[in-house]
């Protein structure tokens, strides 16, 4: 495990699976640690530092960028609602 590196850490267990399906869609191993832990006594997540998403230090840079991308444009554009508000 040492040649792991963390590159996030969430609260939720939902939000580290969504992360590390975005870093694996691009290529990059990742892993999630203390998911289990925390889904078990979510009141830990804190004193733990929340579950965190491993990657290898060689990917740390590449995952950092791929996280940080905002993708609400895309996921409204495949919505098709172009962001209007729906009226009754």
């Amino acid at each position: 495990m040492s040649n792991l590196a963390v590159v996030a850490r969430y609260s939720f267990p939902l939000d580290a699976q969504i992360a590390k399906s975005n870093l694996e869609s691009a290529g990059i191993a990742a892993y999630i640690a203390d998911e289990h832990t925390i889904n078990m006594q979510w009141l830990y997540s804190d004193a733990l530092g929340g579950v965190r998403v491993l990657v290898a230090v060689s990917d740390l840079e590449e995952a950092r960028e791929i996280l940080g991308e905002d993708f609400s444009p895309s996921v409204i554009e495949a919505s098709g609602s172009g962001g209007e508000e729906v009226s009754e």
